[in-house]
């Protein structure tokens, strides 16, 4: 029976589970990355320092471009290098 809207669905995946397929290669390509990261002239720190410029640019798309919190309680200021430090209450 073809589903039809309104009812409610019946079977598959829950929403939001990946099939077989993408987690095996997910688990497959983390498997091969930690084991890469033994050779040390092969790992992802070698290649950084090698590749500076290259490294930000995937490392700056893994950053949260926006934040959503509230922080409550003391502020504190640290100035590295100069040796005085501030509280913002």
């Amino acid at each position: 029976m073809a589903y039809s809207k309104g009812n409610e669905k019946k079977g598959g995946r829950t929403k939001g589970t990946p099939n077989k397929l993408t987690k095996t290669v997910k688990e497959t390509v983390l498997a091969v990355f930690n084991d890469l990261q033994q050779d040390p002239e092969a790992n992802l720190l070698s290649w950084a320092k090698s590749e500076p410029t290259e490294f930000y640019k995937i490392a700056s798309k893994l950053i949260p471009t926006e934040v959503n919190a509230q922080v409550e309680g003391k502020i504190i200021t640290y100035n590295v290098g100069f040796g005085k430090s501030d509280t913002e209450d």
